[in-house]
């Protein structure tokens, strides 16, 4: 063999390599579009609204939080 049937033969070898690449990205693309359009977007999950307990601390809360209030400033 000499050096151009060599050459030919590595274009050749490397046109079809490059071709199965191309080949198989494109492929890849076109699924990941049509499953993009096929499975339907994630819906996100509903947040109930706080509940009265939890938005309204209790009164023996509030009394404790002022106690303690009360005597770190004593304490200073």
């Amino acid at each position: 063999m000499d050096i151009e049937q060599l050459m030919m033969q590595s274009l050749q070898l490397l046109g079809l390599g490059m071709g199965a690449v191309f080949i198989i990205l494109t492929l890849l693309i076109c699924i990941i579009w049509a499953v993009s359009k096929i499975v339907p977007e994630e819906q996100p999950d509903v947040i109930p609204a706080p509940s009265d307990r939890l938005s309204k601390p209790a009164h023996q809360h509030i009394a404790a939080i002022q106690a303690a209030i009360h005597k770190y400033r004593k304490s200073r």
